[in-house]
């Protein structure tokens, strides 16, 4: 029996892919293993909550927006997927401009200090232990940093290694567990061995855009304060107390792109009100950052079946040049059990769940955090996985996914396996309210919400519906 063309391109194809998952099983069994003791999610107080009224009360107090700007702003939160119980300091919203830097650090002490303090308290660790810290924000960085303001809290050791790191976006949270990563296994081969690594992001709200530019509008309804922090370690003996292992983290960075580099960007409006503009192209500028981070990540994850199947697709569209093969999607169920979308709003949530073919099992995680936290940037997939922990699904062996987007624009992947079952602690941020979800009421027709929509329609003379 003779081999035809096609044949013999198969046959390359699977001997291409076998050595492709050699080499990477060749380079995991080499790599020293990064371990995730535990993690805590900050939960501000109460007073922080901001539905619509307060919303539309900050954006009245102002003075400076239009009852049409205020409608728009609405529309916008009512479609956003964010619940009434997201956080913004309440404090930081009504002084607008005159906010200080003593407000700042005392928004950070809230979700910062204070959740690294139940997270050492939760582990044990003293925070002499700690060799190496790492902190992240996105707007609000003073000097001393708020590294230093950490180190000072904790009065941790002369000789840690710290880091901080500004303007790196929603996706900054994992850039620093990977940063962390690399730490703890180049300090391994140091004399003066390192074993702990504290990871701190924050997400700080710094003030309302009070323009009249309707693309440094939107972030007024998406972001909310909110923070996290994990310890990690490097040491086996730390392996059987950890909670997960990191497996892989993956970066992509489309900065060369005009485009992708000023989608999203701190600046002031022509009138010289400082804010956060939000370009139409967001959307594709993510979608091409995830799409470049899976061609790196799917050979790490991926099992030989599903490789395979890539390769032989590419080898038809590509250089066999048959015309009407679609483009194969990759199933990445088989390759993990959960995933954390970038809670950046309901259409980015929507938006990747569909493209990877997800149910709505899978991407409910992601909505629900959006939802009872809102946008919380750089801490976001760590509220997601939170929600997976109080609802028991995390079991041994099982791997996430989560995937961060950020300013830049960047796009991070990390790995994560799980090394025992887990379920909800009185620490996690779910646990007063996880039997309350999933939700699925649409906010516009909650009985609170109706007449503000009523009243805001009348003002600008038009029907409600127009309204919603």
């Amino acid at each position: 029996m003779e081999l035809g063309y096609g044949d013999y391109a198969l046959l390359i194809v699977i001997a291409v892919a076998f050595a492709i998952v050699s080499i990477v099983a060749v380079k995991r069994k080499r790599k020293l293993p990064i371990f995730i003791i535990d993690y805590t999610c900050a939960k501000c107080p109460d007073d922080y909550k901001t539905n619509l009224e307060a919303l539309f009360f900050y954006f009245k107090t102002m003075g400076s927006m239009s009852d049409r700007d205020i409608i728009f702003q609405s529309k916008v939160f009512l479609k956003s997927g964010i619940g009434e119980e997201a956080y913004a300091p309440c404090n930081t919203l009504s002084k607008g401009p005159l906010v200080t830097t003593e407000d700042m650090i005392c928004q950070f002490h809230i979700v910062i200090t204070q959740t690294v303090e139940k997270l050492l308290k939760k582990t044990g660790v003293s925070p002499s232990e700690i060799d190496i810290l790492v902190v992240n924000s996105g707007a609000f960085n003073p000097s001393p940093s708020l590294t230093a303001h950490v180190v000072n809290h904790f009065k941790m050791r002369s000789d840690i290694k710290c880091f901080n790191l500004a303007g790196m976006g929603c996706s900054a949270g994992l850039i620093s567990l990977r940063l962390a990563g690399d730490l703890l296994r180049a300090g391994r081969h140091r004399r003066s061995k390192a074993r702990y690594a504290l990871v701190a992001s924050a997400e700080l709200i710094v003030r309302l855009y009070d323009g009249k530019e309707r693309s440094m509008m939107v972030t007024n309804c998406l972001f909310r304060s909110a923070g996290n922090a994990l310890l990690l370690s490097n040491r086996r003996e730390d392996k059987q107390r950890s909670k997960m292992e990191v497996l892989h983290v993956v970066r992509v960075n489309t900065a060369r792109k005009d485009e992708a580099h000023n989608v999203v960007r701190l600046e002031e409006d022509e009138d010289g009100r400082w804010g956060a503009r939000l370009s139409m192209e967001l959307i594709e500028v993510a979608t091409n950052a995830l799409t470049e981070n899976i061609r790196v990540l799917a050979p790490l994850v991926l099992p030989f079946s599903q490789l395979v199947m890539v390769m032989w697709n590419v080898l038809q569209r590509n250089i066999l040049g048959r015309k009407g093969v679609p483009e194969f999607v990759p199933n990445f169920k088989s390759a993990f059990e959960h995933f954390c979308i970038h809670p950046g709003g309901k259409a980015v949530i929507e938006g990747v769940g569909k493209g990877l073919r997800l149910s709505n099992y899978d991407v409910e995680p992601s909505a629900m955090a959006l939802h009872r936290f809102g946008n919380t940037s750089c801490s976001g997939v760590w509220y997601i996985l939170a929600y997976m922990e109080a609802k028991q699904r995390l079991k041994k062996g099982d791997r996430v996914w989560q995937i961060g987007l950020g300013s830049g624009f960047k796009c991070v992947s990390a790995v994560l396996r799980v090394l025992k079952d887990l379920d909800a602690r009185h620490d996690n941020p779910w646990y007063d309210c996880i039997h309350r979800y999933p939700v699925t009421e649409d906010l516009s027709s909650l009985p609170h919400t109706v007449p503000i929509i009523q009243y805001f329609a009348r003002l600008l003379g038009t029907s409600p519906q127009i309204a919603k």
